[in-house]
């Protein structure tokens, strides 16, 4: 009798990774033909997780999850402030506006600390509610400044609100030093400086002079920020870095005039 032949199993080629995940728990979706995460139950949508799929983020605090959150927003943070060209190619390309909401939710917390350097609580208030005043008036000034976004305003102005909650990022470098007090004079007096007068001014820890350290960091985030906006629409760059410049100046001045206008009535209001 001849040897019959041995049944072999099927061999099943596992599906190859499709960067699907789910938008909650970040599982990997792939092979998978129910619109519900096995992992967390989320429900979702396909058309979306494909979308997310093929423009994934750049930004380093949403591509991380669970404990390497903490971590990675160390380094967004770092990125915003010493590396605003790589932070701005990144949130041109994509940003989600839970994370931004977290990373500024932070960035505010943060401040708590002012206390403990004899920070009182009028100037506390002042100080946090002017901030969050102005992100909101910046986006909007940016957003009619961005000729790049005019077609689609509502996606411009989301676009400088989730920047503006990024870089908020500076916030943290104010709870020793206090809140700049950088209204229309102290502009005025700091520009009027020459170079070595301003350094001189930072090595004797001058509040002037380290508010206006503390506000080129914030305002180099924002004109990079614009800078790559109209880059991706392929403006030349004779154009754009002038254009660029001088939105980080203009908003330098709004911000002082912001201080000076909403700050300090808000000071006396809960004093």
């Amino acid at each position: 009798m001849a040897d019959q032949p041995i049944p072999q199993p099927d061999l099943v080629t596992p599906p190859t990774d499709a960067g699907l995940r789910c938008p909650q728990c970040d599982y990997n979706l792939t092979g998978l033909s129910e619109p519900r995460c096995p992992e967390c139950g989320e429900a979702f949508d396909w058309e979306q997780v494909r979308r997310a799929a093929a423009n994934p983020p750049r930004i380093y605090f949403e591509r991380v999850r669970g404990w390497r959150k903490v971590p990675g927003f160390f380094v967004t943070w770092a990125t915003v402030l010493f590396a605003p060209w790589i932070f701005a190619r990144q949130i041109v390309q994509r940003s989600s506006a839970a994370h931004a909401a977290v990373f500024l939710v932070v960035c505010f917390a943060s401040t708590l600390l002012a206390f403990f350097f004899g920070c009182g609580w009028p100037t506390f208030a002042a100080w946090l509610t002017t901030a969050a005043i102005y992100i909101v008036l910046q986006a909007i000034g940016l957003s009619l400044l961005d000729v790049s976004g005019w077609r689609e305003p509502l996606a411009t102005l989301r676009f400088w609100l989730l920047a503006g909650c990024y870089t908020s990022a500076v916030m943290t470098t104010e709870f020793a030093p206090g809140p700049p007090f950088f209204d229309g004079g102290a502009l005025h007096y700091v520009l009027s400086l020459s170079v070595a007068g301003w350094l001189r001014e930072l090595q004797n820890a001058r509040p002037y002079a380290v508010g206006a350290l503390q506000m080129i960091l914030w305002v180099a985030a924002l004109g990079s920020c614009y800078y790559a906006r109209l880059r991706c629409r392929r403006w030349p760059v004779s154009l754009v870095l002038p254009a660029a410049v001088a939105i980080a100046l203009g908003t330098l001045a709004a911000y002082a005039m912001a201080f000076e206008h909403i700050g300090r009535h808000l000071y006396d209001w809960f004093d």
